[in-house]
């Protein structure tokens, strides 16, 4: 008889897919009672997962159907094998996965409706953090403002999408008639984060998504003011960031002040 380690090993293989012999360890008459026996195991692994994905996927699975859900999940699932002792991030590749796999990535809405509740669930489960009101940074003395630095509270996330998976994401959420899968005129930049106990997303300018980026990648008020040229006057540029930092402020968004 092999060692139990031996046969946890060969166990294993067998339900995430491989043919490892495990059924020479099972106890029956025949290999194929035998082969029944196991895969009750490796059906119920299989199962979990789609379970898994079907709950932080909600929207995906009704927009795309049952149907759909479960081939995609199954695929995922055998070119995936989850690595995590916590099964909550297992999840998180899916995006990328329909954007690669020939079968899904001809429809890039999939795609972006998973990244979008992806991070929704993302910002939702970041740690609590404090965050800095106006009073703040109104009393930053003004030598000290072309060196002001701003740290992101870490439930902040931007994406893009060139589809309208976020129109669909809201009407489907709302129950509302469903939205048709279609590309947009142009890409859309998205701040998603979490407010008190649930997560927020809006829609962000082009000026405004550049600047977060800036601000993201630890630019100054200075350096923020400058790269805002590009879409309004110098003399008007502080004023911008200004407006921007409030609305940044009163959202949440800034954990932190950082004075070089």
């Amino acid at each position: 008889m092999n060692s139990l380690p031996l046969i946890e090993s060969k166990f294993q293989d067998y339900v995430l897919g491989e043919e490892s012999g495990m059924s020479t360890e099972v106890a029956g008459d025949s290999e194929e009672f035998r082969r029944v026996r196991l895969d009750i195991y490796r059906d119920a692994y299989r199962l979990r997962l789609i379970e898994v994905l079907a709950s932080d996927y909600p929207v995906l699975k009704s927009h795309a159907g049952d149907e759909w859900f479960e081939r995609a999940a199954g695929e995922y699932i055998s070119t995936h094998p989850s690595v995590f002792r916590n099964v909550r991030w297992f999840g998180g590749t899916l995006p990328a996965f329909l954007r690669r796999q020939p079968g899904h990535a001809s429809q890039p809405v999939l795609a972006e409706l998973a990244e979008f509740e992806w991070t929704l669930g993302l910002a939702f489960d970041s740690p609590n953090q404090d965050v800095v009101d106006f009073t703040e940074v109104a009393s930053v003395a003004p030598e000290a403002w072309a060196g002001l630095r701003f740290e992101p509270v870490a439930s902040l996330h931007v994406l893009e999408t060139a589809t309208n998976a976020v129109a669909i994401w809201k009407s489907a959420s709302a129950e509302q008639p469903l939205v048709a899968p279609g590309l947009l005129d142009a890409p859309v930049s998205w701040a998603i984060w979490r407010k008190d106990l649930s997560p927020y997303f809006r829609s962000l300018a082009h000026d405004e998504a550049w600047a977060l980026a800036a601000l993201r990648t630890g630019a100054t008020f200075a350096e923020i003011c400058a790269g805002l040229c590009d879409w309004v006057a110098e003399d008007e540029a502080a004023a911008r960031a200004a407006q921007l930092l409030r609305g940044w402020v009163d959202d949440g968004w800034i954990s932190n002040l950082k004075l070089s």
